[in-house]
């Protein structure tokens, strides 16, 4: 660092460093001791609302237990239940049978009426019956009543643990009296050990967390928590036993809550533990510690340091990044959209002699060259494709006009006056039609018109041999405006390669058609279908290729011609298919239909109902 005199310099930017030093310092410890103070009164908020969480699904398992037991009390007094367990023998066999139907439809609706029974049962020593909501009516003998009455007096209530298996059972009369004699019946729920296991998966919230419900002996926690409960299960065993004696001093009416934070296996764990006196059960739920606190703990470092410095950043050069960056970017990219949306008269102007000054200047120099380029090429387009398909209109089969001249020259050699006539009349509207160049465009019932010239020509020089079914496409079709010479040389293609003429009843169709594009844009179909020799498959693929092909053709066929005009005006929407059909060929002629007084007639038409 240079030295002036004795003094060091001190730079503008080591004066920019001190004054974020001095000015950050305060706002970031201000900013820890309130992160702290936040941590505390969080962790604290975060445990108050897990115990409520847990006493809230507790609370509701209670109410769930509590109403499946008075249901099953109430069920006690079913008169078929009754029946069954103590007029068996006045009953008939009919009345038994029917009774025990009833029985097991009451049943089925207990079970359905909570998603924590599993299965609905009653066990009848008086019919030897187990009637259940799950199967047919079992039958129940001695030993499966002796294990019925030792169950009720090893267990506690409310439920009966059988191996993996728990119960809700009424027993009556009372049980206190079975060492003496049977149970006129036994209403048991079967609980759903899937249910609890859904309802503690609820319980944590936490990835790593986990609940388990123990009601004696038994361990109930689901498969998705069975990982994390077995690291931790013989540290929480110890933990249960010390607190289990405060819990249950506490109060014998409501669950209560044991909140403690634990180190098991070297992992520190948020533990709440509720007994309930009602279900004389235990829950737990466990949760890591730093999954609770650790985006706290995490981010207590810097958070407030990031906040600060972005907040003056954002304060201190917004405002300046705004002035010398986005405004004239703002524009230059406002430029860019309207070129984009096809406004190519544009010119912006920047009154510093800055970077963006060259950068406008370049703008304005390339959307300049652009508009020439474009003009140029556009020109030289429009020119070719006029050229073009001048010269594709052209192109008329000149076999048509020999053969039309030497069968009227055997017609009036035949003085065959009368068909001579006719002959004449429709080939003179042919050739009115096809030397007309000055329309490019014509509606399709003057298209039609010419079609029926042709094929009235054809018939008269071929007779009865073929067919030709010409639909009468409706009214509103008729003014559809299509390219001019479009259809005749498909037609002429299925007299010349698609009937054999030794043949007889050759059939050519021609059909409408109305579709829509995925732009939702009309699209006129025209079908001729004839029945002749069609194509094989190798010829098909091959035409295929050239009506795919960019490139000019040697030989330009009539159906290719027509094929290169609706793909030069429409684009690839428009064009030629081929197909074979059951006998002979079908060629589909797809055009767009754009013009707005062509639109009008087919949506006037839909809204008729008419196309």
């Amino acid at each position: 660092m240079r030295l002036t005199g004795n003094r060091k310099r001190f730079s503008i930017f080591s004066k920019l460093v001190l004054v974020f030093l001095i000015v950050i310092t305060p706002i970031y410890l201000l900013g820890a001791y309130m992160n702290d103070g936040g941590a505390r009164i969080v962790d604290k908020e975060i445990s108050k609302s897990l115990q409520q969480q847990v006493r809230f699904y507790l609370t509701s398992l209670e109410t769930e237990i509590e109403r499946m037991t008075v249901l099953q009390r109430e069920f006690m007094n079913d008169e078929d239940l009754e029946a069954l367990s103590m007029m068996v023998e006045r009953m008939t066999t009919y009345e038994r049978l029917s009774a025990m139907k009833r029985l097991q439809t009451r049943l089925n609706l207990i079970k359905a009426s909570s998603m924590y029974i599993s299965n609905a049962r009653v066990y009848i020593p008086s019919t030897s019956r187990i009637i259940s909501s799950n199967a047919a009516i079992d039958q129940l003998d001695q030993v499966q009543i002796d294990q019925l009455k030792e169950d009720i007096l090893n267990s506690v209530p409310p439920f009966i643990q059988n191996g993996n298996d728990m119960y809700i059972r009424e027993y009556y009369p009372s049980p206190y009296n079975l060492d003496v004699r049977n149970p006129n019946f036994v209403l048991e729920l079967q609980v759903s050990i899937p249910a609890l296991h859904r309802f503690l998966e609820q319980l944590p919230g936490y990835e790593n967390g986990g609940a388990v419900m123990i009601h004696e002996n038994a361990v109930i926690v689901s498969d998705k928590h069975v990982l994390s409960f077995e690291r931790i299960r013989e540290d929480l065993n110890q933990q249960l036993v010390l607190s289990s004696d405060v819990v249950e001093s506490d109060s014998v009416d409501s669950p209560q809550t044991h909140t403690e934070r634990l180190s098991l296996n070297g992992e520190e764990f948020l533990t709440v533990h509720l007994y309930s006196p009602l279900l004389h059960s235990h829950m737990i739920v466990y949760v890591p510690e730093n999954e609770v606190m650790g985006p706290i703990n995490k981010y207590r470092t810097y958070m407030w340091l990031i906040s600060g410095i972005s907040l003056f950043v954002i304060i201190l050069f917004a405002y300046w990044i705004y002035r010398i960056i986005h405004q004239p970017l703002r524009k230059l990219v406002g430029a860019f959209r309207r070129v984009e949306s096809g406004n190519m008269l544009v010119d912006i102007k920047h009154n510093s002699n800055d970077e963006f000054h060259y950068l406008y200047e370049r703008f304005n120099y390339m959307v300049a060259h652009l508009n020439n380029l474009i003009y140029e090429v556009y020109e030289q387009k429009i020119h070719l494709q006029q050229s073009e398909l001048k010269q594709l209109q052209s192109q008329i089969n000149p076999h048509f006009l020999y053969n039309s001249f030497y069968l009227l020259y055997r017609m009036t050699k035949a003085h065959d006056v009368e068909n001579a006539t006719r002959f004449t009349m429709y080939l003179g509207d042919y050739y009115q039609y096809i030397t007309r160049n000055g329309m490019e465009e014509v509606r399709l019932e003057e298209e039609l018109r010419h079609v029926r010239a042709y094929t009235e020509i054809q018939s008269i020089r071929f007779g009865d041999r073929i067919r030709v079914t010409l639909e009468e496409p409706p009214h509103s079709y008729l003014g559809i405006k299509i390219p001019r010479l479009i259809l005749q040389p498909i037609v002429e293609n299925a007299y010349q390669h698609g009937f054999d003429l030794n043949l007889d009843d050759c059939h050519l169709q021609i059909n409408f058609s109305i579709s829509y594009t995925f732009l939702d844009e009309p699209l006129l179909r025209i079908i001729v279908k004839d029945n002749g020799i069609g194509m094989r498959d190798e010829e098909l693929e091959l035409w295929h290729r050239r009506f795919n092909t960019e490139q000019q053709a040697e030989e330009v066929t009539g159906m290719l011609n027509v094929h290169r005009r609706l793909r030069l005006k429409y684009g690839v929407i428009g064009g030629v298919r081929l197909e074979q059909g059951d006998a002979g060929l079908i060629v589909t002629l797809s055009i767009p239909i754009r013009d707005n007084e062509s639109l009008q007639q087919i949506d006037s038409s839909i809204e008729r109902g008419n196309v």
